[in-house]
């Protein structure tokens, strides 16, 4: 058994006193080590190296700068001292083979822009649904104070006075700029082309039933109409083109064989033009100034991208001195500037199939080439600073320094000037 008298003894105000003493003593230990002794053993703090503000240097740096560093638009590290700086694109003013500046004469989006005799460029601004006029220096004035709702098309005669408008729902009349006076249409007539005087009109007649589609000619009014051709079942192989020199109105193309197609030209008076075979299918085409050669384009059954082409097309010499422009773009992307020169917008990397679907191209930048159609050369002269599809190309031939386009993505209007 256990004995607890010595236990019952002790004395428990003498042990608390030195349990005191002894925590006290060791929390004095712990204040000392902390604030005396633990800063030799430490590790030195590190304190953040501090960045400085990102500053844009809108200039040169003045001279006696030292060594200062600009950074390069591209994000590339500044050079080390005796390296050579990466090259930056420089941007010419005028069309000289590089990049081009280009200036937009009209910023609202615009359609069926179409450049005048008289060197002005007619067009529709979709905002307000009314038809404008803007000069060289980018100077608009308004064509008419009507407003013109829903236009799907507009087809402008020479002088840029008169426009055969066309409608969603098929409705079609003719508006003269000058005397402010509107003449109505019948629905079924389309394809609507000026003659080189702006007094006659070129149409198909759609009627409903086959065997009364015609290609016909009538004053620019509709009266007086003349049948040219009977077109039932070959309308959508008829293109309505009206020759500057009023021999041809029209062309008519059928496949040869696999890889040729054969031209026919209609005229005003049942002439029998000769025809003229092209090398490839797609045929599309546009005549010079003096209607003696035609501008056309055709695509091979490898590829099926355009291809350029170049031939005289008048009286006997239909099809003679046919050359390849090797260029893949489409007429209507080209404007003569003069009988023998040519400015054409090519699409970069136009890919295969291109001529069979000409959306493909929409998305693509184009660089404008100088084609010299007597010697064949053919020169890129701009590379346009923005980089679109351009939709309408425009030579203005009584000033002729300058470029103007059309942006098939923004709509709108852009000058290029030449050297």
């Amino acid at each position: 058994m256990i004995n607890n008298k010595n236990y019952m003894n002790l004395d428990w105000k003498k042990i608390g006193v030195f349990a005191l003493i002894i925590g006290a003593t060791a929390l004095l230990i712990f204040f000392i080590y902390w604030f005396f002794w633990l800063p030799f053993f430490a590790p030195p703090a590190i304190t953040p190296i501090e960045q400085p503000a990102t500053t844009t240097i809108s200039q040169f740096p003045e001279a006696g700068a030292g060594n200062q560093q600009i950074a390069t638009q591209s994000g590339s590290l500044p050079q080390s001292p005796g390296q050579t700086p990466a090259s930056v694109p420089t941007v010419t003013q005028t069309a000289q083979g590089g990049l081009t500046a280009i200036n937009a004469i009209v910023k609202d989006p615009v359609y069926f822009s179409s450049m005048t005799s008289g060197g002005t460029i007619n067009y529709y601004n979709t905002k307000d649904g009314k038809f404008y006029r803007v000069d060289s220096n980018g100077n608009i004035t308004a064509l008419s104070d009507q407003v013109f709702y829903n236009v799907s098309n507009a087809i402008w005669d020479n002088k840029g006075g008169k426009a055969v408008l066309e409608y969603p729902d098929g409705s079609n009349i003719v508006f003269d700029f000058n005397t402010q006076k509107q003449i109505t249409l019948p629905k079924h007539w389309e394809s609507f082309e000026f003659s080189p005087n702006d007094e006659q009109i070129l149409f198909k007649n759609m009627a409903l039933d086959t065997e009364n589609r015609f290609l016909v000619a009538a004053k620019y009014d509709g009266s007086s109409p003349k049948i040219l051709e009977s077109i039932g079942g070959i309308e959508n192989q008829i293109q309505t083109n009206w020759s500057p020199n009023n021999q041809m109105v029209a062309t008519f193309n059928e496949g040869k064989d696999l890889n040729r197609s054969e031209v026919y030209f209609v005229g005003l008076n049942g002439e029998n033009f000769k025809s003229m075979i092209v090398e490839g299918r797609g045929f599309q085409s546009e005549w010079s100034p003096n209607g003696g050669r035609l501008l056309y384009s055709v695509h091979n059954m490898t590829d099926f991208k355009p291809q350029l082409w170049i031939s005289d097309a008048y009286g006997d010499n239909v099809g003679t001195n046919r050359q390849a422009l090797s260029l893949n773009t489409w007429p209507d992307k080209c404007t003569f500037a003069g009988n023998d020169t040519l400015y054409c917008a090519v699409p970069r990397n136009l890919p295969d199939g291109a001529d069979i679907d000409r959306s493909v191209a929409n998305t693509l930048a184009d660089d404008i080439y100088q084609i010299d159609l007597t010697t064949g050369q053919q020169t890129l002269i701009a590379t346009p600073t923005r980089q679109g599809s351009i939709s309408n190309i425009m030579y203005n031939i009584s000033s002729p320094k300058s470029l103007f386009f059309s942006d098939a993505n923004n709509n709108r209007i852009y000058k290029i000037d030449l050297p």
